[in-house]
C-alpha cells in the first residue's frame, strides 16, 4: 500500500509501530531495532497528512455525529493505526463509531473486503444502520441473495455462521481488509471455536466493540487486545505478571502503565462526561379483556394452528405468521384465510372447513377491543401528554388499514408508512407528520436512519416476538438526540400469547425501560437469532396441552433471559469499577 495523504494506513498488525514520533522505546514489547521502528512511524505519519473525515458530507443529512462519536472515528483511522477497540459505555452508540471509521475508508477507496461480525440477535440491525445512515451496502448472512463469504466484498454476518464448517474455509481462505467484531466479549476466551476463528482470520485493520471487555478477569482485555494489537500488552505471562495481582484477578496492579498501553487501542467515553442529555422512558401496558367474539376468533385460529402445525419449512412460517395476526387484528386473519381459500389446492376439506368457521366468526365482530383503547391513547395525547403526535406500530398491512381508517374516521390526521412506500415517500410523510401532527400507523419497515424525534409517543398495537424489534421500533423515537420524555404504550388481549411474551418475557429483562442500546448487551448473550426466539415462542405456545403447560413454557425462557439481563449489568458494573479512574485520552500507535 502506498503513503499518499489520501490512505490510511495499514499498520495495526504491526506492535512495532506505538510509539509517539521520536519516542521509540519499544523494549518493553520486545520491538524492532530503532532505525526500523523509525522508518515504519515517518510512514505512518506521512500517511495521515490529510486527517479530516471527509466523507462527512455525504452523510450529512442522514445523521448528525456528536462530538464524542467523531473523535472517536477520527482517534481509531488516525491515531491508532487501524486497530482499535471501541469500548464506550452502553448507549453512547459504539456501531455509530465504527460506522463512521468504515465510511471514511470506503470514500476514501482504499479498502475493499469488509468483514462485520456480530452475535445472531444483531447482525440485521447493523446492516440497516450501516446501509441508512452511511449508505454502505453489506449483504447479510441472512439475506436471500448471501452467496457466500467469498461471494461479497462487504458483508455483516453472525460469527457463529462464520465459524460452521459450510463457511469456514471461504471466511479464512480471503484477504478482509477491514474486520469489525461487535460484542468483542464473546471471544474473550481463548479456548473457544469463536476466538480461533479470529485468531485465524486475514484481516488488516481491526475494529472490536463492547462495552464491557473484561468479563470474569482482567486477562479477558489481554485476549481481546491481543487480537487487535498484537505485542502491544507483551506476552501472556508478561501480562499477568506486570498487571494481574496475585490471587485476584479481578483487580489490576500497575493501572497507570496500563492505561497508557491500553491508550493507544481503547475508546471509552463515559455517560457522564458527554454532552448527552438523557431522557426518561415511561410505559403504559394495557392488558384488556377482549369480547366473547374476538376470545372465539383467537382459540379458533390457535386451534387451527396446532391440528395443522407441520415443521416442514413454508407450512412452519405460515403457521406462525397466523398465530401472530390472531393477537394483531381479525383483519390480518382475514386477509390470509381468504388468500387460502381462494387456492383450491392448498388445503384438505376438513382444514378448510376450519377455514370457513374462523371466517365466519370474523365476519360477526365490530370495531375491536384495541382499537377503542387506541383511540382513548390517540384523543388524551394533547390533554394527557402535551402532544398532539403519536406513532402506532403494527406487523401487518390488514391492521394498518383497520387502524388507519378507524382513527382518520374520529377526525384526526392519519400518515401511512409500510413497505410498499419508497424511501423517498416514506420521508414525505414523515415530514408531513411532523408539521401537521396526529398519527402516523407505520409498519416495521421504517428504517432506522429515517428520523423521528419530533414525536415522542410511541404505541405498540401488536407486539414482534422478537425483543430486538422491539428496542428498534422504540428507537425510532429514543434515541441520542431525544429531548423530551418518551412515552410507550403496549396494548395486549388478555389470556394470548401476546400477554405471555409481554409479562413473563418482556417483563423479566425489563424491556421497555432499558436504555439506549441497554438491550444489546443483554440480547447479546443468547445463543440464538430472532427468528430462532420467534420459533420458540411459536413451539412453546403450540405444544403446550393447556394454561399450566403455557404458564410454564414461558417461564421457562422468562429464567434464561433474566440471567442474561443480571449478567449483563454485573459486567457493567464491573467494568465501570475496572476503568473507573482510567483517563482514555487517545494516544498515538
Amino acid at each position: 500500500m502506498g503513503t499518499s495523504p489520501d490512505v490510511v494506513m495499514d499498520v495495526n498488525r504491526r506492535p512495532e509501530i506505538l510509539e509517539r514520533l521520536g519516542e521509540t522505546d519499544v523494549t518493553e514489547i520486545g520491538g524492532l531495532p530503532t532505525h526500523l521502528t523509525n522508518v515504519e512511524a515517518q510512514r505512518f505519519a506521512a500517511a495521515q497528512g490529510q486527517q479530516e473525515l471527509l466523507s462527512l458530507k455525504e452523510i450529512e443529512d442522514k445523521i448528525k455525529l456528536l462530538d464524542h462519536q467523531l473523535d472517536a472515528a477520527h482517534r481509531a483511522l488516525f491515531q491508532m493505526g487501524g486497530g482499535a477497540l471501541f469500548a464506550d459505555e452502553v448507549g453512547l452508540g459504539k456501531t455509530i463509531e465504527v460506522g463512521m471509521a468504515l465510511k471514511e475508508m470506503d470514500f476514501r477507496e482504499t479498502h475493499k473486503t469488509f468483514l462485520v461480525l456480530t452475535p445472531a440477535q444483531l447482525a440485521p440491525q447493523w446492516q440497516e444502520e450501516l446501509r441508512t445512515k452511511f449508505d454502505l451496502e453489506f449483504v447479510c448472512n441472512y439475506d436471500e441473495e448471501f452467496g457466500g463469504f467469498d461471494d461479497h466484498d462487504k458483508v455483516v454476518s453472525s460469527i457463529d455462521t462464520a465459524k460452521t464448517k459450510s463457511h469456514i474455509d471461504d471466511v479464512l481462505e480471503r484477504r478482509w481488509d477491514v474486520l469489525v467484531l461487535d460484542e468483542a466479549h464473546y471471544i474473550k476466551n481463548e479456548d473457544t471455536k469463536r476466538y480461533e476463528l479470529i485468531e485465524e482470520l486475514d484481516y488488516g485493520h481491526a475494529y472490536f466493540a463492547t462495552a464491557t471487555p473484561i468479563q470474569n478477569d482482567i486477562t479477558d482485555l489481554y485476549n481481546i487486545v491481543r487480537l487487535i494489537r498484537p505485542g502491544l500488552l507483551g506476552s501472556r505471562e508478561e501480562f499477568r505478571r506486570k498487571f494481574v495481582p496475585k490471587n485476584d484477578d479481578a483487580q489490576v496492579k500497575n493501572g497507570s502503565e496500563l492505561q497508557r498501553r491500553l491508550n493507544r487501542v481503547m475508546i471509552r467515553n463515559r455517560r457522564e462526561e458527554t454532552d448527552i442529555d438523557f431522557t426518561n422512558r415511561r410505559v403504559q401496558t394495557n392488558t384488556f379483556e377482549p369480547t366473547r367474539d374476538e376470545r372465539d376468533v383467537y382459540d379458533a385460529v390457535t386451534d387451527y394452528v396446532r391440528q395443522n402445525y407441520t415443521s416442514e419449512g413454508a407450512k412452519h412460517l405460515v403457521m406462525l405468521m397466523l398465530q401472530k395476526e390472531a393477537v394483531s387484528s381479525p383483519y390480518a386473519v382475514l386477509g390470509t384465510i381468504e388468500k387460502w381459500l381462494n387456492d383450491p389446492e392448498r388445503s384438505a376439506p376438513a382444514e378448510r372447513e376450519q377455514l370457513y368457521e374462523i371466517e365466519t366468526l370474523i365476519d360477526g365482530l365490530g370495531q375491536t377491543t384495541k382499537q377503542k383503547k387506541l383511540a382513548n391513547v390517540v384523543e388524551g395525547l394533547e390533554e394527557n401528554l402535551n402532544t398532539t403526535r403519536a406513532v402506532v406500530f403494527t406487523q401487518f398491512r390488514p391492521t394498518q388499514d383497520a387502524i388507519a381508517d378507524y382513527i382518520s374516521g374520529r377526525g384526526h390526521p392519519v400518515h401511512v408508512v409500510n413497505g410498499d412506500v419508497s424511501s423517498k415517500g416514506k420521508q414525505r410523510a414523515i415530514d408531513k407528520f411532523e408539521d401537521e401532527g396526529g398519527v402516523m400507523v407505520a409498519t416495521d419497515s421504517i428504517s432506522e436512519g429515517q428520523n423521528m424525534q419530533f414525536c415522542n409517543v410511541l404505541v405498540n398495537y401488536d407486539l414482534p416476538w422478537n425483543p430486538m424489534k422491539v428496542e428498534q421500533r422504540i428507537g425510532r423515537v429514543d434515541r441520542i438526540g431525544q429531548n423530551k420524555d418518551v412515552y410507550v404504550f403496549n396494548l395486549a388481549l388478555e389470556g394470548t400469547v401476546e400477554e405471555h411474551v409481554l409479562d413473563k418475557l418482556y417483563g423479566k429483562i425489563d424491556l421497555f425501560n432499558q436504555s439506549i442500546g441497554g438491550l444489546r448487551d443483554v440480547l447479546s448473550r443468547m445463543e440464538k437469532s430472532g427468528a430462532d426466539f420467534e420459533r420458540e415462542v411459536f413451539d412453546r405456545l403450540r405444544t403446550a396441552d393447556d394454561e399450566v403447560e403455557l404458564e410454564n413454557n414461558f417461564e421457562e425462557m422468562a429464567v434464561d433471559l433474566e440471567k442474561n439481563k443480571e449478567a449483563a449489568e454485573k459486567m457493567a458494573d464491573f467494568n465501570k469499577d475496572v476503568f473507573g479512574t482510567f483517563e482514555f485520552t487517545g494516544g498515538t500507535a
